[in-house]
């Protein structure tokens, strides 16, 4: 049952302000530029007056350190902490209340948040947010827009999150100062506020069997997992998948060489692995100390000549050579060769999010996204980017595709020149090199929180997208409207693939694969189901 216990009427409009109550007290604007902190334990005690400020306040927050209520308030000019206990006792001694400045002149504030201890204040202003104490301890800014909210973790004072109008969150190592996990773009509205769970074992959980990367050659399909395993199955979907296994989190990158005599595998562990066909154990490793970032995207390059790497914000050209013969005595030691024969930093200094590069013909082009939403296309005979996109969607692309064609279809070499590039929340965007520009838009499927996939198929003509209604969309690359809508009952598509060879569409779903029928061209489908 809920009872009023009390109300005030404030003098201006506080709608689109942060207020600040607790079981003991709750404070109000007065003038704009002064505060009213009512005792709730004694509702016929005069309110106390806090003045100090210049602006007009924007935030409020209520805390503690040891048995003292504190009261955190800001302004553009100042964030003054003020000890309640204290400033009423000066009050009744017929002093004015004051309280300790700790930050001046750092913009508009429009969230404060206590640490539990109460020893430290996070204050949101604009794309960033400042860590204070005393004084100004540290800011942390990676948003790409403004700050709705902090908070720091009940449990450990090290670790604060944030939210942000870009339908993001993000947490912060504070000792690090640096960001130790960041989430896909949430819904299709800015996150207003947020909670941090009080209990440490109720943390949070993400359960479920993701698929990071899927590729079909023809006559076999891989599948990389969140769990760092790959497998790999018939294209006639007979018998149990061949797994593999060795990365240690989740694989990021899966890729056929031209010759389909080996494949790699790339993990967000840091590592890459060349594995022979057919062979359970890889032929090349690259990890250690060799990769200072993970890997977010890897493939065979120049008809198989180079292994092409985007990690942090480098492009990684490596030389390779794959040494098939056994030592039984020397298991351990790696026979093959790899050495790094040039490395590209992206021009804005942002990590690379997407690559896609042509390995069927010889191709001296590269495409790459950034995570600040920029699109580029590198020239790697000169070393430097021939066009860029500043701002390609929205959000940062999560996937580019090209149009690599196949050895089973043929179109005219024109049709090299389209790819397409996906984001969250932005849908689908046709590219055209010779135009340097988007000609289309796909937007028919639902893409509002996971980083589902889009493939062009062989001949030129189709494309795939996964989506978040638990279907996967075929559209006509000529057409906005899409032609098919491929169901499943529970699961939201992520990864979708066409079959170069075969006329006969399939499905896969946590370990197991479903048959469809499509006439132009088989696809496979991979799915995330949540638990």
């Amino acid at each position: 049952m809920i009872a009023e216990k009390f109300t005030f009427t404030c003098d201006q409009l506080s709608s689109h302000r942060q207020i600040a109550c607790c079981p003991t007290h709750c404070v109000t604007q007065h003038g704009g530029k002064d505060l009213l902190c009512y005792n709730l334990k004694d509702l016929n005690q005069e309110p106390l007056a806090l003045t100090g400020h210049h602006g007009e306040i924007s935030a409020m927050v209520f805390g503690r350190r040891d048995t003292n209520v504190l009261l955190c308030s800001a302004s553009a000019d100042y964030i003054i902490v003020w000890n309640i206990e204290l400033c009423q006792k000066r009050v009744d001694d017929g002093l004015i209340a004051a309280g300790t400045v700790i930050g001046t002149l750092l913009g508009d504030v429009v969230y404060l948040a206590f640490c539990s201890s109460g020893e430290r204040v996070a204050a949101c202003t604009g794309n960033r947010v400042n860590i204070l104490s005393s004084q100004l301890v540290c800011t942390l800014s990676a948003h790409l827009g403004p700050l709705t909210a902090a908070e720091f973790c009940p449990w450990d004072e090290e670790i604060l999150a944030t939210t942000s109008e870009d339908r993001s969150f993000k947490v912060w190592d504070l000792k690090a100062e640096a960001v130790c996990y960041q989430s896909f773009v949430l819904s299709a509205v800015c996150i207003g506020t947020e909670t941090l769970n009080q209990r440490k074992s109720m943390g949070i959980v993400w359960v479920g069997a993701c698929l990071g990367a899927c590729v079909c050659d023809g006559k076999q399909i891989l599948c990389g997992l969140g769990d760092g395993s790959v497998f790999s199955y018939k294209s006639n979907l007979t018998g149990n998948p061949a797994v593999y296994t060795g990365h240690n989190s989740a694989v990021s990158s899966v890729d056929w060489s031209h010759c389909r005599q080996r494949w790699l595998s790339a993990s967000r562990d840091r590592t890459l692995r060349v594995w022979p066909s057919g062979s359970s154990e890889p032929a090349i490793t690259l990890g250690g100390d060799m990769l200072s970032h993970p890997i977010s995207a890897a493939q065979f390059y120049y008809l198989d000549k180079f292994l092409l790497l985007a990690c942090g914000d480098s492009l990684l050209l490596y030389l390779y050579h794959v040494d098939n013969t056994h030592d039984d005595i020397k298991r351990y030691k790696q026979r093959s060769v790899i050495k790094l024969a040039a490395r590209f930093r992206t021009t804005t200094a942002t990590d690379i999010t997407a690559l896609s590069a042509i390995n069927d013909f010889y191709s001296h082009l590269v495409l790459q996204s950034g995570a600040d939403r920029s699109l580029q296309v590198m020239d790697m005979n000169q070393g430097r980017v021939a066009s860029e996109w500043p701002d390609a969607h929205s959000r940062a692309i999560h996937c580019i595709a090209q149009n690599k064609g196949s050895a089973f279809a043929t179109q005219s070499p024109d049709s090299h020149n389209l790819f397409l590039t996906s984001a969250v929340t932005d849908g689908i965007r046709l590219w055209d090199l010779r135009t340097h520009r988007c000609v289309r838009r796909y937007e028919n499927h639902f893409n509002r929180c996971h980083a589902c996939d889009s493939a062009m198929s062989p001949c030129g003509r189709f494309i795939a997208s996964g989506s978040e209604d638990n279907c996967a969309y075929i559209y006509d690359l000529r057409s906005n409207r899409f032609l098919h809508k491929l169901h499943r009952d529970s699961d939201t598509v992520l990864r979708v693939a066409f079959n170069p060879a075969t006329p006969e569409p399939f499905e896969a779903l946590n370990g197991k694969c479903e048959a469809f029928t499509l006439t132009h061209t088989q696809i496979f489908i991979a799915i995330e189901q949540f638990s």
